[in-house]
C-alpha cells in the first residue's frame, strides 16, 4: 500500500456526481438521507431518488421537496433491492456514481472529499472512506474503515486478499463508495444472485480495473436496524449461501482466476475456512439456545 496524493497544481475540475437514492417503504429515515445529500458542499451534483413502489407515505414526503438538483422517479412495480439498484443507475448522468441508502447519511463534505481523492489518483476505480454505524435514533455504535490511515492499494492485490480469506468487507457499503460511471459498461450490473453480498461482489469486479483509494475521514453513516437487509441476512443465514456462491463464481471464471492469480489450493483453503467459520457460528447459536437460527444456518451450509 502507499499513501494517496493529497494535493495537485492542476486546475480544479468539478465533474458531475450522481447521488442515487433507491427507496422502498423507508419514509421513517428517507428525509434525513435526502437532506444529507442536498446539504453537500460539493455543488455539481444531481440527486436521483427512485421510489420503488413504496406503500407507506414516501410519495407524499417526496412531494414536499423542490430542488433543481433533484429528480424523483416513481414506479408501481417493485424491483427488489438489487433490481432497484440496477434500475436507478440507468438514470445517472454523472461522471461518478455515489449511492446513498435511504436509511443512511452523508457528511456534508463527503462528495467533495471523495471526488478530490479520485481526481488526484486517476487510476483509482473505488474511492471509499471511514464510516459510522448508527442505530435507529442515529447514535453511533462503532466506526469502521479500510485502514488506520489514508492509503491507496492495488485493486488486483486487494481482490486476491478478499477472495482468499473472505473475512470482512473493509471497502464498505454503497453509501461509503464513489466510483466512475464509465466502468458500468465494462463490469455490468449488480448480480441479482446476491443480496447481502451484492455490493461486496461488485467491488471485487471493479478492483479488476484499477486501484482502491481510502480516505481516513468519517464521511458517512450506515444505519443498522431490525428491518435492514443486513439484519435480515443475519437472521435467515442467507449470507452463508452467498459466501459459497461468491467463491464458486470467482474461482470458476477464467478472467478472474487469471486476473487475481487464484489457484485450486486457494479455493480449497477458503472453502475449508468458511465451512469451519459457519460451524462455529452454529455451535455458538446452539450454546446460546437459539436453536431455530442454528438450524437455518445448518440448512444453508448443507444446501
Amino acid at each position: 500500500m502507499k499513501k494517496p496524493k493529497h494535493s495537485s497544481n492542476k486546475t480544479p475540475y468539478n465533474p458531475l456526481v450522481s447521488i442515487l437514492i433507491p427507496t422502498f417503504n423507508s419514509a421513517q429515515y428517507l428525509s434525513a438521507a435526502l437532506d444529507s445529500a442536498l446539504a453537500q458542499t460539493y455543488q455539481n451534483i444531481e440527486i436521483v431518488v427512485h421510489n420503488d413502489a413504496s406503500t407507506d407515505n414516501t410519495q407524499s414526503l417526496l412531494a414536499n421537496y423542490k430542488d433543481k438538483r433533484l429528480r424523483i422517479i416513481h414506479t408501481r412495480k417493485n424491483h427488489g433491492m438489487i433490481g432497484g439498484w440496477n434500475y436507478i443507475v440507468k438514470y445517472a448522468k454523472g461522471e461518478y456514481i455515489k449511492f446513498l441508502a435511504s436509511d443512511d447519511l452523508l457528511a456534508p463534505n463527503c462528495v467533495k472529499v471523495l471526488v478530490h481523492a479520485a481526481q488526484l489518483n486517476p487510476h483509482s476505480m473505488i474511492i471509499t472512506c471511514r464510516r459510522n454505524f448508527i442505530n435507529e435514533s442515529g447514535k453511533t455504535l462503532k466506526t469502521l474503515g479500510f485502514s488506520n490511515h489514508s492509503t491507496i492499494a492495488s485493486g488486483t492485490a486487494h481482490a486476491r486478499k478478499i477472495l482468499t480469506t473472505l473475512r470482512e468487507n473493509k471497502i464498505g457499503e454503497p453509501s461509503a463508495v464513489l466510483y466512475p460511471r464509465k466502468l458500468i459498461k465494462t463490469v455490468g450490473e449488480f448480480d441479482p444472485a446476491f443480496s447481502q453480498f451484492a455490493d461486496f461482489e461488485y467491488w471485487i469486479r471493479l478492483l479488476a480495473y484499477g486501484d482502491i483509494v481510502y480516505v481516513h475521514q468519517t464521511l458517512c453513516s450506515f444505519r443498522v436496524h431490525a428491518t435492514s437487509n443486513t439484519s435480515k441476512a443475519i437472521l435467515d443465514g442467507r449470507f452463508i449461501t452467498e459466501t459459497f456462491h461468491l467463491i464458486n463464481k470467482y474461482y470458476k471464471e477464467p478472467f478472474f482466476v487469471k486476473k487475481f492469480s487464484l489457484t485450486r489450493r486457494d479455493k480449497y483453503h477458503v472453502l475449508i475456512t468458511k465451512i469451519l467459520d459457519t460451524l462455529k457460528n452454529i455451535k455458538d447459536l446452539l450454546l446460546s439456545g437459539n436453536y431455530a437460527q442454528a438450524m437455518r444456518y445448518m440448512a444453508r451450509l448443507l444446501h
